[in-house]
């Protein structure tokens, strides 16, 4: 009966050692896969821009598009393995220099380094700040109701004393400033959102959603605005006939905007 016993509590006690081997084994072996699948994925998104790279020098499509959506995609792989190369402008040399620069970059990272580069990669407040906010910016100063940055404001200021030949000749003009400029960074940064809508929590989501829409409220509003000016029958700038609805928008705007990057921890004074 002793031996029984000693060979039961023998097998008990290997038991529990195999047991704690095995856990203390499990969470290299966790960190190992997480290291792998972050450095797969980092090399994924390493060929997609380079085959990105290849259409832009190319010109096998629309290079103005592709290329904002490519400089979004390659400075944010950047800024997430703390790479000094970035792309800001659309010349052959720069677009394969700034590549091979990333590359290299890439293929010097280590597993740790790959894990950390990948959380930093698919961070919501990376994403923002490297593919949306400065075009959010701009969109900002250009619903703040102040001349200069507001066109539909400026249009104003600048046709108080015009005839109404001079304020019609102007407007298609403004329109089209309004529609290339805002408008069409608002249409950018709405593409990165749906892009990388998954990174986002849901309050997040609804919080940008919601802001972007009351952008696109206020652009509308100008749009609307100084096109009604057209053939009036007396000159609309001997008084402020502007509606209410592009500031209601901008604030709308503005105090989601604020709520969704006060999450994020970014503080933007000029926002308030």
């Amino acid at each position: 009966m002793k031996n029984v016993s000693k060979i039961a509590a023998g097998a008990a006690a290997l038991t529990i050692a195999l047991s704690l081997i095995g856990c203390a084994s499990k969470e290299p072996v966790n960190k190992t896969t997480k290291q792998e699948k972050a450095q797969k994925e980092i090399k994924i998104e390493l060929t997609f821009l380079q085959n990105e790279c290849n259409r832009l020098i190319n010109k096998e499509e629309d290079a103005e598009k592709t290329f904002q959506s490519y400089k979004n995609d390659f400075n944010l792989l950047s800024t997430s393995i703390d790479s000094t190369s970035k792309v800001t402008e659309m010349g052959n040399n720069e677009l394969q220099e700034s590549f091979d620069q990333l590359e290299k970059d890439v293929n010097k990272l280590s597993g740790k380094e790959f894990l950390k580069a990948y959380k930093k990669y698919t961070s919501a407040k990376t994403i923002y700040q490297v593919t949306m906010m400065e075009n959010i910016h701009s969109i900002l100063e250009s619903t703040n109701g102040t001349e200069d940055k507001d066109l539909g404001v400026t249009f104003f200021y600048n046709h108080i004393h015009s005839t109404q030949e001079d304020i019609n000749k102007d407007i298609k003009p403004t329109l089209n400033n309004i529609q290339n400029g805002p408008i069409y960074k608002l249409a950018l940064v709405q593409d990165e959102l749906q892009k990388h809508r998954d990174n986002f929590s849901k309050k997040q989501l609804e919080q940008l959603e919601t802001a972007t829409q009351a952008f696109k409220g206020s652009l509308n509003a100008q749009l609307i605005k100084v096109n009604s000016y057209k053939n009036t029958i007396k000159n609309p700038y001997t008084r402020s006939s502007f509606s209410n609805e592009e500031a209601e928008k901008d604030i709308e705007a503005r105090t989601y905007l604020t709520d969704f990057e006060s999450d994020l921890g970014i503080i933007n004074p000029d926002i308030y």
